[in-house]
């Protein structure tokens, strides 16, 4: 059988866009190879979010064309974020290509390989978890942000095609090591903004009415949200994740700064004081809810002063995880222009200083879940190590929050499991599995 290789770059969401890709390879007869060199098509799906995303597509398209040019590799096809942003640069360096699809084209891949878009999405990457993107675009306009240019208005997906989409998710095999055919239990919803899923078709925020039609499904055991905007996440849905047991108490929230008046430069609404009000209402209403943001470094107009207030804030405030950026100037927006910008390497410095503070903090915060019970979802044995597990507890995210290892013995990657956490090192969390009497 021929085989087909996919680099997905970039976000979840992207990912979502690949597994489309991957079904209409595969529904050609081609089977997804974990190896680019002796791959019939080389499938790249980009992100262009950032200009060192950009760099990064760059790359990884010269790799690939010398891999082209020396017999190892077969045909090339571009196709993502990259073709709403310098698409023309990119095709006049890389006459290699072979053909480059407009994003999220899939009746455009269907016509090249002379095949049928199956409308459906195959796994391209191992985990107990699958993706339901419920909205693509974004009417946001942050200051610093390309995606409204890139992937243009909000437009969100009717709640009955995501329940089927969904109920598609539980029955699809996940990719493993093993082979074993498992399915998912995790359903993790995505956006650029899930809070105003739903303006666009329904007029309202209709996110609790999402999550209620989607709790009804039989197979996941856990829903996640994620990309909740600080803005316009409502208290009042807070209720939520105390009447459905499987939608966990798990708050991303990307707030990108602390200070009043960055914020407002980004063109955000809410100020210090309501993002702490927003925090500390959520952890009194769930006292065991997880905190998780992200932050921008070196924003135009951000001095020392504010990198201290922020330092403050993040310890008046009780995240459980973080990500951090250094602020990239992104040519087309509005920030790209404003005055007083640090340079990138105060912008790293500060990254640098924020993520060494947080780092002990984090290692601080967890040390709370030592000799507590948690859940855990088994994802893997530990290759060499008899009586090892890898798994995720439920405030743990994929690819982003860390991981759990097991102690344990005849573990069935795919079952969500009681643990008792035994240490703490950075992110990692140690466990023994809690035997049944």
């Amino acid at each position: 059988m021929k085989k087909f290789y996919l680099e997905s770059l970039g976000c979840a969401k992207n990912l979502v866009d690949s597994e489309h890709f991957a079904a209409i390879l595969g529904y050609a007869g081609y089977q997804l190879t974990d190896n680019v060199i002796g791959a019939d098509i080389v499938f790249i799906n980009s992100c262009a979010f950032l200009a060192s995303a950009l760099d990064e597509l760059a790359t990884i398209i010269e790799t690939v064309v010398e891999l082209k040019a020396e017999g190892k590799a077969g045909k090339i096809i571009v196709s993502g974020c990259v073709m709403n942003r310098h698409a023309d640069t990119f095709k006049e360096t890389y006459p290699e290509v072979d053909h480059w699809i407009g994003l999220k084209d899939f009746d455009a891949l269907a016509a090249i390989m002379q095949s049928e878009n199956p409308q459906s999405r195959a796994p391209i990457e191992p985990g107990f978890h699958a993706y339901l993107r419920i909205s693509d675009g974004c009417e946001n306009h942050c200051s610093y942000c390309k995606i409204p240019s890139i992937r243009g208005k909000l437009q969100s997906i009717p709640i009955d095609e995501l329940v089927t989409e969904a109920r598609q998710l539980v029955k699809r095999p996940v990719l493993s090591a093993g082979g074993d055919a498992r399915y998912p239990k995790e359903l993790i919803l995505i956006a650029q903004d899930s809070c105003l899923y739903g303006m666009d078709i329904y007029g309202r925020q209709a996110l609790p009415e999402l999550i209620s039609k989607l709790h009804e499904i039989e197979g996941f055991s856990w829903i996640r949200l994620m990309y909740l905007h600080p803005d316009h996440f409502l208290l009042e849905w807070l209720p939520l994740f105390k009447h459905y047991p499987k939608l966990l108490p798990y708050f991303e929230i990307p707030i990108q700064h602390s200070e009043t008046h960055i914020l407002k430069a980004m063109n955000r609404q809410k100020g210090r004081e309501e993002l702490i009000n927003l925090f500390d209402t959520i952890k009194q209403e769930l006292p065991n809810a997880v905190l998780r943001t992200t932050l921008i470094t070196g924003f135009p107009g951000e001095t020392t002063k504010d990198e201290n207030a922020l330092k403050k804030f993040l310890e008046r405030v009780p995240l459980l995880h973080m990500g951090t950026f250094a602020f990239s100037p992104e040519d087309g927006t509005p920030a790209y222009n404003f005055p007083d910008r640090p340079s990138p390497q105060t912008a790293e410095r500060r990254q640098n200083r924020i993520e060494t503070l947080w780092y002990q903090m984090q290692e601080e915060r967890l040390q709370a879940y030592v000799d507590k019970k948690v859940s855990v979802l088994v994802e893997t044995a530990v290759k060499g190590k008899k009586g090892e597990y890898i798994g995720r507890t439920w405030f743990q995210a994929p690819d982003i929050d860390g991981e759990t290892i097991i102690s344990a013995q005849n573990l069935h990657p795919g079952n969500i499991v009681d643990v008792i956490i035994d240490d703490v090192i950075g992110n990692t969390l140690f466990a023994s599995l809690i035997k049944e009497d």
